[in-house]
């Protein structure tokens, strides 16, 4: 109809030139004003919700990039590494791992509950961003325990503030040791950032079944405001999903369009996003000046209604285009960037849309980067990697998984800088990257690198490829020869785990690599079997000790002067209630390295001392040796304890013989002479354990003051067959009695090697040759039934 009018206008423009140009004006009036209304009305939907994606993105890629740097930095050696050192060291590599990303909170806990370690940021008087040690630390962590559960953050009240928070359990080996976390604030300045992002008005709101206040309500109008309480009634007449112009916020006469989203919840309320905007803002850049229009009318009325029509028709034309942009936009596409002929501020409009689009597409390509690759190396990290494991499985695909590292990476760091340290994992992975064996590198932070590559032999592949890496770097001026170590696992062999637990198994072979100094190690499912076993026995060790569940074997030594029995030795054993009897080769290490091998050679004391003075008052004189560790001699309240037993039950200085093993006084030798001389000075008797395994040389032992040596079973065993053996020990005899110190033999097998000990006058033979280690009670009866006479008291 419009058409026609136009064209009635054109054909009787000479004729009825006022009133054609007047209803001429009228048809562009009606078309500007259709397109205006439209165009607000897009613009009114479109901008709040463009809004709540590019919200919802930004929020949601700020938590899945929180759980996954939690998880990385759980599984950084480094880290691990200071776990058990001072907590100042701990704090230090944390704040490194914080820093990283910006992080305003950063934090550890332990396996049972306890916050040791714990950095919060607060901003000092000049604006700047200071971290401290937050109050929490050394204080339970009073939050629920599903946070440990989930691996996406959550929402915690925390020191009066609230944060987005991801925990990721710390592993050592199969064993949760504790949990890290790293955590954003919740606030007005977040909220100020999303708004700047948005363009939208941002408050955060926790939802409350109680009345909100008037002043809570004025406080949500500030743009950008602060956290809010907020009943849920107040938005019951909002229809979110089909946004309205026609909102009105609580008690406010500005007309605003508005959209909640759920962030979370906190403390069991849930709390959301609010992202509000007055329409008289969100219209202020689209909105018609009519006073102009009319003077443009009249102008036209006088000028032309040639002139008239064309500037209706360059008014609405460029309205329409930007429709069509924001309608592609709005479905997401954002490829065909907008052509506007027409006035300058319609080209400037068109220029922002083509902006805005490429800044959005910009920012979701940097959000996609940083959350599928490593910050340092660029190369795809843990997120690619299961995701690149799970597309291999799915497409039923045989392949191999190499972990690898290389080693010393925590002496790079502690003496050359982290700078240094970053240079050589970026040489490294360059490294890995240019070797042409079709591999699929990926970075899990660190020294850590996996490499996916086709079903194949494992063997030539590793070698092949440790080689290409065997090269020496420079960094300032200093040459390092990085040595490496891969755990392998094959896809074929584990077909039922899912992705990670396939990682998971290439990890261990890497650790048993590492522990047992080899280049690389296929995995083996005994791995898991034995550290299942370990970590029960770690978990029941000190239940152990404290419940008596453990008990003493003796094996007798034969004094070979008289041939009479004047000694034993006490070995412990364990007597699990479901395992049976234990050896100790199964957990002494495991004590060693938990800290209760000083309450396990308590107990071995204790008890060993009862056992001598059961045995004096059956009227039988035996000399008990007791094995000492090297955090016995480290410290020197073990000695003090000792003695004070011996001075406790009147111990004669020939009762308790201390043996120490060679190793132990290697570790400090001036420490442990000296811990040995104030034990020899309250009456015990030393020997050196295991001698000619470790590495003490003469001079060491000329300064010990030891009463014997104590010569290992591995030189003793094939005595009657092997001559060098016999050499050794001649010599060692010989070397022992030019010092005046007495020699036992251990390992004794056979009567010939024993003839022949006492022949070189060796003064002391153990050995199941003699017996094996015995129960005291099975001991008590050899006793009458052995070929040898016991030592006895003298009456």
């Amino acid at each position: 109809m419009s058409f026609f009018k136009v064209r009635s206008l054109q054909s009787k423009i000479l004729i009825l030139f006022l009133f054609l140009l007047l209803g001429v004006q009228l048809v562009s009036f009606f078309s500007t004003f259709r397109a205006s209304k439209q165009l607000e009305s897009t613009q009114l939907n479109n901008s709040i919700v463009n809004a709540s994606n590019v919200f919802d993105t930004q929020f949601s890629n700020r938590r899945y990039y929180l759980s996954a740097f939690a998880e990385t930095a759980a599984k950084d050696y480094g880290l691990k590494s200071v776990l058990h050192e001072d907590n100042k060291s701990f704090l230090v590599a944390l704040n490194n791992h914080r820093k990283r990303i910006n992080s305003d909170l950063a934090m550890a806990v332990d396996n049972q509950g306890l916050v040791f370690a714990q950095l919060v940021t607060y901003q000092t008087d000049d604006g700047k961003t200071k971290v401290r040690i937050g109050k929490g630390q050394g204080q339970p962590f009073e939050q629920d325990s599903s946070l440990f559960e989930e691996a996406s953050a959550r929402l915690i009240e925390l020191n009066d503030e609230i944060y987005q928070l991801s925990m990721a359990p710390i592993k050592s080996g199969g064993r949760t040791i504790g949990w890290i976390g790293f955590g954003y604030l919740i606030n007005k300045a977040l909220a100020d950032e999303l708004a700047n992002l948005t363009d939208v008005n941002v408050a955060f709101i926790v939802e409350h079944s109680v009345e909100q206040v008037p002043e809570q309500r004025d406080e949500l109008l500030n743009k950008s405001a602060a956290i809010v309480p907020i009943a849920n009634s107040e938005y019951d007449n909002v229809d979110t999903g089909e946004l309205s112009i026609d909102v009105v916020l609580a008690n406010t006469e500005q007309t605003y369009v508005v959209e909640k989203v759920s962030i979370g919840q906190l403390n069991g309320s849930p709390m959301s996003a609010v992202l509000f905007k007055s329409k008289a803002d969100l219209l202020e850049t689209v909105g018609v000046e009519w006073p102009r229009l009319i003077v443009l009318i009249a102008l036209t009325v006088i000028l032309s209604g040639i002139g008239a029509f064309a500037i209706a028709r360059g008014i609405t034309t460029p309205i329409k285009q930007l429709i069509s942009q924001v309608k592609l936009i709005t479905q997401g596409n954002y490829d065909k960037d907008v052509e506007v002929d027409g006035s300058k501020e319609l080209k400037q409009l068109s220029d922002e849309f083509n902006h805005m689009t490429k800044a959005i597409v910009s920012r979701e390509e940097t959000i996609s980067f940083q959350a599928f690759h490593d910050p340092l190396t660029h190369l795809p990290n843990r997120n690619s990697l299961i995701k690149a494991v799970a597309k291999r499985k799915q497409a039923g695909e045989n392949f191999v998984v190499i972990q690898l590292c290389y080693l010393s990476a925590d002496d790079i760091n502690d003496t050359l800088g982290y700078q240094i340290g970053d240079e050589v994992v970026n040489e490294v992975a360059n490294r890995i990257v240019k070797t042409q064996f079709n591999l699929s590198v990926f970075h899990l932070g660190g020294e850590h690198f996996v490499l996916l590559a086709q079903d194949q032999e494992v063997e030539p592949l590793v070698s092949k490829l440790l080689e290409a890496l065997n090269i020496k770097c420079q960094f300032e001026n200093v040459s390092l020869h990085l040595q490496f170590c891969a755990g392998i696992a094959i896809s074929k062999f584990h077909n039922g785990g899912n992705e990670s637990e396939i990682l998971q198994k290439s990890n261990v072979a890497l650790q048993h690599a590492i522990k047992d100094k080899k280049i690389f190690q296929i995995y083996d499912p005994q791995f898991d079997q034995n550290a299942v076993e370990r970590l029960l026995l770690t978990n029941s060790l000190k239940q152990a000790i404290e419940q008596d569940q453990l008990t003493l074997f003796y094996q007798p030594k034969l004094s070979l002067s008289d041939m009479t029995i004047s000694h034993v030795e006490a070995l412990v054993r364990w007597q699990h209630p479901e395992k049976g009897l234990i050896p100790p080769d199964a957990f002494i290490s495991i004590a060693e390295k938990t800290g209760q091998m000083d309450a396990l050679t308590r107990w071995v004391t204790k008890a060993a001392i009862n056992q001598y003075l059961k045995w004096q008052a059956m009227g039988i004189d035996i000399n008990i040796a007791i094995n000492i560790s090297a955090a016995n001699i480290m410290d020197k309240s073990y000695p003090d304890f000792v003695i004070a037993l011996k001075k406790e039950h009147e111990l004669s200085d020939n009762a308790i013989t201390l043996e120490v093993t060679e190793d132990a006084v290697v570790e400090d030798p001036e420490h442990a002479t000296a811990i040995l001389c104030y034990l020899r000075e309250h009456g015990f008797k030393l020997s050196i354990d295991d001698y000619g395994t470790g590495y003490s040389s003469l001079a060491q032992l000329k300064q010990l003051p030891v009463h014997e040596l104590k010569i290992d079973r591995s030189f003793v065993q094939h005595l009657s067959t092997d001559e060098s053996d016999k050499i050794i020990v001649r010599s060692t005899l010989e070397l022992a009695h030019n010092m005046e110190l007495s020699v036992v033999a251990e390992g004794i097998e056979d009567e010939t090697a024993l003839l022949w000990l006492k022949a070189q006058g060796c003064q002391l033979a153990q050995g199941y040759f003699i017996s094996k280690p015995l129960p005291a009670d099975v001991f008590d009866q050899w006793i009458e039934n052995n070929p040898y006479d016991i030592r006895r008291t003298k009456n």
